[in-house]
């Protein structure tokens, strides 16, 4: 037993320090420490098994990370957002598992040191991230995330993950805007920051889950919006505004000209850093907001899906990369609430 608990405790070290290095570099939330020094005190458990009096570091770590998953479980989803699976409105307890500031800020960190962003919009990526989720706790408190989900690759047309987030009226709503991620997944986060401007015309926000890449454009992504559509109209939604972000935004440029269900009138678009230019132009009224450097999607892409929109179209440009949204999102935030209230009124 000492050998196995040896052998166990050598094969998880080179793991736990990695961990240890990870948590120490993007600076860990409270339940992101607890995994990794649970995870710390079993493997120091393991290695000194044979040392009577260290064998209870064993049980202390292993406890410690019940604790913290415990923890997570029964403390997350204290606020209004929450991820549902739809359409049967279940939930999936994998995605109230870990803190999504966590696994989000070490991916950009990735990211960024390993060159796949290009420096010019990394600079100001990762700092803009922490600020975004410091905001989102401060108002909802621990919340699921349903990039777990999507990463285990659990998200189909017929069962996938959306976050919605109510107005903040108590009042019954017939509006929703549908916010579609983009490359890496559905992020609470972002539908979070969509919601604040939503919140001006009191607004449902739902953002749903197609998979890591984003492919609205494809019929699995619009198999999933039409069963967003769907389920919108069975909660009494009738007017509803489409929009997205980076490859969300490209996808929603194709769907907005799909079909919508009897009984839903598609009100707007909202695109923030992507749009598809090859596409028809909309048929209902645009909104483009568009950082003036980004890198990733040109602001020229934009600004011709403008000119073919015509009248249509609203164009905003910040002074910012493809991050815009994250960076200048008071702007952003600003921008859209006036649109939709314009829209509305």
């Amino acid at each position: 037993m000492s050998r196995a608990a040896l052998l166990l405790g050598a094969l998880a070290a080179p793991l736990v320090a990695a961990l240890l290095g990870a948590a120490l570099l993007i600076g860990a939330s409270p339940s992101g420490w607890g995994y990794v020094l649970g995870a710390l005190l079993t493997t120091v458990g393991l290695l000194t098994r044979r040392r009577r009096r260290w064998r209870g570091l064993t049980r202390a770590g292993l406890g410690l990370l019940v604790f913290v998953l415990g923890a997570r479980v029964l403390l997350t989803e204290r606020g209004a957002l929450s991820v549902q699976r739809l359409p049967d409105g279940g939930t999936r307890l994998v995605n109230r598992l870990v803190d999504e500031r966590d696994g989000t800020l070490l991916a950009a960190h990735a990211l960024r040191l390993s060159g796949r962003l290009p420096r010019a919009e990394a600079q100001d990526f990762v700092p803009a991230l922490e600020s975004a989720f410091t905001r989102m706790r401060e108002a909802e408190g621990p919340v699921a995330t349903p990039a777990v989900a999507t990463w285990l690759g659990m998200q189909r047309p017929e069962a996938f993950d959306a976050v919605l987030i109510p107005p903040e009226s108590s009042e019954p709503t017939s509006t929703a805007v549908v916010f579609l991620h983009g490359y890496a997944g559905n992020f609470a986060v972002y539908c979070w920051q969509m919601s604040r401007a939503a919140h001006a015309i009191s607004a449902l926000t739902l953002c749903p889950s197609v998979g890591p890449e984003g492919r609205w454009k494809s019929p699995r992504g619009e198999r999933t919006l039409a069963a967003t559509y769907a389920w919108l109209v069975k909660q009494g939604i009738r007017r509803v505004y489409l929009g997205g972000l980076s490859n969300g935004g490209e996808g929603a440029s194709v769907l907005v000209n799909r079909p919508v269900p009897a009984g839903l009138e598609l009100r707007g678009l909202v695109l923030i850093s992507g749009a598809e230019t090859k596409e028809a132009p909309p048929r209902v009224p645009v909104l483009l907001v568009q950082g003036a450097r980004d890198t990733m999607m040109p602001a020229r892409l934009m600004r011709e899906y403008a000119r073919r929109a015509g009248r249509l179209a609203t164009s905003v440009e910040v002074d910012s990369g493809h991050f815009a949204f994250l960076d200048h999102h008071a702007k952003c935030r600003s921008t859209i609430a006036t649109w939709l209230h314009a829209r509305e009124h």
